[in-house]
């Protein structure tokens, strides 16, 4: 009996660091973005990633590159209310650079959306993420999550919660990416995990997902 707890807590020593590794919330920079295809809520039309960056999907597709930036977000979420007007005056400003905002939602009913895009009147896109399946794939479980994906496909910046001043930083990172500065113009972004998130459960019905505040 001695021999086998002896051998269980070993395996328990050498178990824990790929736990602990497994737990790391996020995507790395430099990791190739996880495939998109959602309903826009523009009119129901489908938003495939590989239209906008990365490899295009056939030779007949839209074969122009652009920079993508997704905000995952919830109706719910304050944090998420005080972000997208910062990313909405950033959209407008950089309206002629090759470069594409977008806001996921993440495990909601088309209608509470819908409600919600109009008494906060956002321009900017929205795509339908219902079912929490592309907010899995992004490991998005704290909102909001803001994911840069550059021309190539790649994550190029990964930002958990909302934090006073961020959207400067942010921009300098995507102007880097659309080659208007160079690398030793870009500040030190700041400590991810200093900002407000919310925590959010997938949805794996129809039924609208729960979720609770941290």
């Amino acid at each position: 009996m001695k021999n086998i707890l002896s051998f269980c807590l070993v395996l328990m020593a050498l178990s824990a660091p790929a736990l602990a590794a497994g737990d790391k919330p996020g995507l790395k920079v430099g990791d190739p973005a996880p495939p998109i295809v959602l309903k826009n809520l523009d009119g129901g039309s489908t938003f495939y990633l590989r239209d906008y960056c990365g490899q295009p999907r056939t030779p007949r597709t839209r074969q122009e590159r652009d920079v993508v930036v997704l905000s995952f977000f919830t109706t719910w979420c304050e944090n998420c209310k005080k972000e997208i007007p910062c990313l909405q005056e950033m959209a407008s400003r950089l309206a002629g650079d090759s470069i594409r905002f977008y806001l996921v939602n993440v495990g909601e009913a088309r209608d509470t959306v819908e409600a919600y895009i109009f008494q906060r009147v956002i321009s900017l896109p929205i795509l339908h993420d219902e079912f929490s399946v592309t907010s899995q794939k992004y490991k998005a479980s704290s909102l909001p999550t803001l994911v840069v994906i550059d021309k190539a496909g790649n994550i190029a910046e990964y930002h958990v919660g909302f934090q006073a001043g961020y959207e400067k930083e942010l921009e300098a990172k995507l102007n880097l990416l659309l080659g208007k500065t160079r690398p030793e113009s870009l500040a030190a972004r700041p400590d991810s995990a200093a900002a407000d998130t919310v925590k959010a459960k997938p949805k794996v019905k129809v039924k609208k997902s729960k979720a609770k505040k941290v």
